[in-house]
């Protein structure tokens, strides 16, 4: 094992001198121009040999060990003395300061041995956070998609900057802009929700306050939106092929993209592993290359999701060896790529140098990376100042910042009148369940939970009369008969049972790789909850104790049990490390739940899709029994819709109506309502705006989102909504061209996507 090199002085102070020996820092000063980066990008060009050019295509990546050695072998193989592209952080345990510490130490090492000056830059995921330790621990962004609260996430991305700044990374592999419509799929936690207008406003605050300038005036981190078509795999399958035509793709799968794109200017774009109309996107010209670069304009930098290009040679077989795949993918313009050293289609490009074409598509590539990494301040700053990491990690205005936005990312789905908890009346509680005393964040969250609260230790915050029972396990039905009783005899014993049940998104028990039932390549073929816990949930039931079931887990449950027997229904999704505080305060009424769902949950496993934005003659209501046989009928209606959420107070939406009945079609609509709190208390509540044309050019959905808006209303306040909506939103695509017609259209304004909710008006768009 290789041991990194060792300076007196912090590294961070060293690397002028390292640099004085050697060359000219490029991109190193402020009130730099493009002009002025592309002139000396362009010059750095001149100087490099095809294999330095090569080199900044490729990244190595995942090196460092929970023990904190590399292996050096690791590194050769990725020939850095060439200057390869980025370098990433290895587990997601080890704590920042000591991760940090030893990768500057690495990238100080191999920019004192490249001819040009060029850094190696950091990235990283950015799913809840920091991906390494000791970070601020924010819920995924399956939760934070709950709150419908874009001003409260821009607090949350700024947070994310700060702190992935002061650990060195200039570059995170986020957002993702993948819609949530399957919701068998093991990654829906990653991802905001269904709705592509809903995930856009995500990602638009995302890029936009991520890529916020420094000082300096180079942006503080680049992004990358992801994953380029991705989510709705056949049958939820992870990497699955994606059904769809043309314009199943403009107008669905890649709407968030052409949103994003319009109101912010991400650094970078990941392909993802699956297939198109049977042509995998890593090699996809049509869709990677032409649509991405000529279509959309985008002229970032294209990276491989990790392996994607090995793919096309490993698993797909559109490259019939690793010298093909490398050049499908630098056929599409991908720029950069992950992926493990021994199978690299980058690397297979070593001997192209009197290939012409490869040639130019290698400049080409070499040139976005240069101008990504001159634009984030990788050549001024390609470490980061030590001194700094533990005071700016977990600052106290960031904790308060991760409790807003936790407060507000669980969403409340039944409640029989058992909530909130009287704290007065000293219960005592019993804290049954497998997911009761986990922290369960997610699948790219950073793994160190030294500062996170269960839902047991939330709860023990509460109360001074707290039992406890596993009851069973997450997926097995070990000892489960002696479990059961346990958690039986705590339930009759207590005037309330709080049963926390779930799908980890981590592997809990490291002796059981089954242990994990969620996350990546975890899809899942049943969406009630995993193993004996639907048995655990009937006996406690059965036991007559009131029963206030907490959900953990990134995924919609169908709850066919549940929502028939228990007295309350939490959904948490996936929580940072407050999780356990927040489910307290909700339970007792501290914190009124404000949560609104992003996916819409189905009643049945087998009844899926159920997104709310289905096409009419999907979801013929009633069934034709006559010819329509269904056996057994199947209801494709959603147990709990997408936009739905219950308060601890009520409202009232009145007064919805808009400006005018007819707008030219240049026009904008304005449309206004009332939302009053009619209960007793201070709540929020999410004012939500659809819109269906009436006789559109192609078969188009029974409703779509086109705006929201969350209001905060002390008990008996109203306050006055207005929407404006240009009619250029209400467009869509026809073969790749974009139209907006004359025609009457219908909008729905109300608190969910169900009709029963929604105040129905036309407008003329003429």
């Amino acid at each position: 094992m290789f041991s990194p090199l060792k300076f007196d002085l912090p590294v961070w102070l060293l690397l002028p001198l390292l640099w004085s020996n050697a060359v000219a820092v490029p991109c190193n000063g402020t009130g730099y121009t493009d002009s002025d980066i592309h002139r000396e990008v362009e010059e750095l060009l001149s100087k490099m040999t095809f294999v330095e050019k090569l080199a900044q295509t490729r990244n190595t990546g995942g090196l460092l060990n929970p023990d904190f050695s590399y292996d050096k072998r690791g590194l050769d193989e990725f020939n850095l003395g060439n200057g390869a592209g980025s370098i990433s952080f290895g587990h997601r345990g080890n704590p920042a300061y000591r991760a940090t510490e030893i990768l500057s130490d690495i990238i100080s090492d191999e920019l004192e041995k490249n001819n040009h000056g060029i850094p190696l830059i950091n990235v990283a995921d950015a799913v809840n956070g920091i991906t390494v330790a000791n970070g601020t621990l924010f819920p995924a962004s399956i939760s934070m998609g709950q709150s419908w609260n874009i001003d409260l996430y821009k607090e949350v991305v700024e947070v994310m900057a700060i702190e992935n700044r002061a650990i060195g990374i200039h570059w995170v592999l986020s957002p993702e802009l993948d819609l949530a419509r399957e919701p068998r799929y093991g990654r829906v936690g990653e991802m905001y929700g269904e709705d592509w207008y809903h995930v856009a406003q995500y990602g638009i605050a995302f890029v936009n306050k991520m890529q916020a300038k420094d000082k300096s005036g180079f942006v503080r981190v680049a992004t990358t939106v992801k994953h380029w078509v991705y989510g709705s795999g056949l049958a939820g399958i992870n990497e699955a092929p994606i059904p769809g035509g043309l314009n199943d793709f403009w107008n669905v799968h890649i709407a968030p993209y052409v949103a994003v794109f319009q109101n912010s200017k991400p650094m970078s774009l990941m392909p993802s592993y699956s297939s198109y109309d049977h042509v995998p996107m890593h090699s996809n010209l049509q869709l990677t290359r032409d649509v991405v670069r000529d279509v959309l304009g985008f002229d970032g930098v294209i990276i491989s999701d990790w392996a994607g290009i090995t793919q096309l040679h490993t698993t797909q077989f559109t490259a019939k060896d690793m010298d093909v795949a490398g050049q499908q993918a630098l056929a599409v313009t991908i720029d950069h790529e992950i992926g493990p050293p021994a199978w690299s289609g980058m690397e297979a490009m070593t001997e192209k140098t009197s290939d012409e074409k490869i040639t130019d598509q290698v400049d080409e590539a070499a040139r976005r990376m240069l101008y990504l990494k001159c634009k984030t301040g990788t050549f001024a700053h390609p470490t980061p100042n030590l001194s700094k990491i533990n005071s700016t990690l977990r600052a106290p205005s960031h904790q308060d910042t991760n409790l807003k936005i936790t407060r507000e990312s669980m969403v409340l789905l039944k409640n029989d009148g058992i909530l909130p908890l009287s704290t007065k009346l000293r219960q005592k509680i019993a804290v049954i369940g497998p997911m009761a005393d986990v922290i369960n964040p997610g699948h790219y969250a950073g793994s160190d939970y030294t500062f996170g609260s269960t839902i047991l230790d939330g709860v023990r915050k509460i109360s001074t009369s707290v039992t406890h029972a596993m009851g069973c396990f997450r997926t097995n039905d070990t000892n489960f008969e002696e479990m059961k009783a346990e958690a039986i005899a705590a339930a009759k014993a207590a005037n309330v049972a709080i049963l926390a049940l779930g799908s980890a998104a981590v592997q809990l028990d490291p002796s059981n790789p089954r242990d994990r039932t969620d996350g990546e390549g975890y899809d899942h073929v049943d969406l009630d909850f995993p193993g004996p816990q639907v048995a655990l949930l009937q006996a406690i039931v059965e036991t007559g104790t009131p029963v206030v079931l907490v959900i953990s887990g990134g995924q919609a449950f169908t709850m066919e049990y549940a929502a028939k027997n228990a007295g309350a229904i939490l959904h948490t999704f996936l929580q940072g490390e407050l999780g356990g505080d927040v489910v307290a305060e909700i339970l007792t009424g501290k914190v009124n739940p404000s949560g609104k769902l992003s996916v819409s949950i189905p009643k049945l496993s087998a009844a899926v899709p159920i997104y709310y934005n289905y096409l009419p003659m999907e979801r013929k209501v009633p069934a034709q029994m006559d010819h329509d046989w269904q056996f057994p009928l199947v209801n494709r209606t959603a147990r709990y819709p997408f936009g739905f959420g219950l308060s601890y107070t009520g409202f009232s939406v009145s007064n919805a109506k808009p400006s005018r009945n007819t707008v030219p079609r240049d026009g904008t609509i304005s449309i206004s309502a009332t939302v009053k709190n009619t209960g007793a208390r201070r709540g929020k509540e999410v004012l939500q705006l659809y819109f269906r044309q009436s006789f559109p050019a192609i078969e188009r959905p029974v409703k779509n989102l086109v705006r929201f808006s969350k209001v905060n209303l002390r008990a008996g306040e109203s306050q006055k909504v207005t929407f404006k909506v240009p009619t250029s939103d209400l467009g869509y695509w026809v073969n790749g061209e974009r139209r907006v017609d004359a025609d009457t259209y219908t909008f729905f304004l109300g608190t969910s996507s169900d009709d029963q909710d929604l105040i129905a008006m036309e407008v003329t768009v003429a």
